[in-house]
C-alpha cells in the first residue's frame, strides 16, 4: 500500500469512527483530522468536502461488505434452508470479512446502522449504486421459498429485519427478547434468522 493509500485509509478509518459515534451533522472535519492524525488539507486533497468523504467511505466499505455477504450466500444456498440463508447473510460481516484495512465487519455494520438515520439525500445514491444489487440477490434467494409474496411485503419484512439486526450489532445496551444485554451476538443473529423465517411461513398472500 502506497503512502497516499495509507493516508486515505487512516482518514476513512477515522471517518467511520466519528460518523458512527456522532452522526454526519455532529462531526466536523477537524474532528476526523484529529482522530486520523492528518491535516485538514490532507482530507481536502483526498476527499474534498465532508459529504464527499462520507459518501466515498460508504462506497469503499461496500466492496468488502458485499464480498462477505455474497460469499456467505453462496455457501448457504446448497442447503436449501431459508433459515440458513438468512443467518448466513446476516452473520457474513462477522464470519466472512476479509479486508480490515479501514474497518472490521462489525465496525462497518455500526456505521451502516447510523447511516439509516442520515438524510436520504446524503446516502441514497451510494446505497442504490453500491449495495442494492447484492441485497436483491439475497431477496431472490429467499423469495423462492415464499412464492406469492408481494414486493411491498418483502420491503416491509426486510426493513424490520435489518432494523433488529443492526441493533444487535450496533447497540450493546439494546434489549432483545427480554435479555439485559446481548453478549453473544452470533447466537442472537441465529435466533433472529429463525424467528424471521417462522414469521414468513405464517404469511398468507391476500
Amino acid at each position: 500500500m502506497s503512502k497516499s493509500d495509507m493516508t486515505k485509509a487512516r482518514i476513512m478509518r477515522a471517518a467511520i469512527q466519528e460518523f458512527t459515534a456522532l452522526s454526519f451533522r455532529g462531526v466536523a472535519l477537524r474532528d476526523i483530522a484529529r482522530t486520523a492524525g492528518v491535516t485538514m488539507g490532507a482530507i481536502a486533497y483526498h476527499f474534498g468536502a465532508k459529504a464527499d468523504l462520507y459518501r466515498d467511505t460508504l462506497a469503499y466499505v461496500s466492496l468488502p461488505y458485499n464480498t462477505a455477504c455474497r460469499a456467505a450466500l453462496r455457501n448457504a444456498l446448497p442447503a436449501r434452508d431459508p433459515v440458513r440463508i438468512v443467518d448466513a447473510w446476516l452473520a457474513a460481516p462477522l464470519t466472512h470479512w476479509q479486508d480490515c484495512s479501514v474497518a472490521t465487519g462489525e465496525q462497518v455494520l455500526c456505521f451502516l446502522n447510523k447511516m439509516g438515520y442520515e438524510s436520504p439525500e446524503l446516502t441514497r445514491g451510494v446505497y442504490d449504486s453500491h449495495y442494492a444489487f447484492a441485497m436483491e440477490e439475497w431477496t431472490e434467494a429467499l423469495k423462492s421459498f415464499f412464492p406469492g409474496m408481494r414486493r411491498d411485503d418483502w420491503l416491509w419484512c426486510f426493513t424490520c429485519l435489518r432494523g433488529m439486526y443492526f441493533n444487535i450489532l450496533a447497540h450493546d445496551d439494546f434489549t432483545l427478547w427480554g435479555l439485559p444485554h446481548i453478549r453473544n451476538k452470533r447466537a442472537a443473529i441465529a435466533r433472529l434468522a429463525s424467528d424471521a423465517v417462522a414469521l414468513l411461513r405464517t404469511y398468507m398472500p391476500r
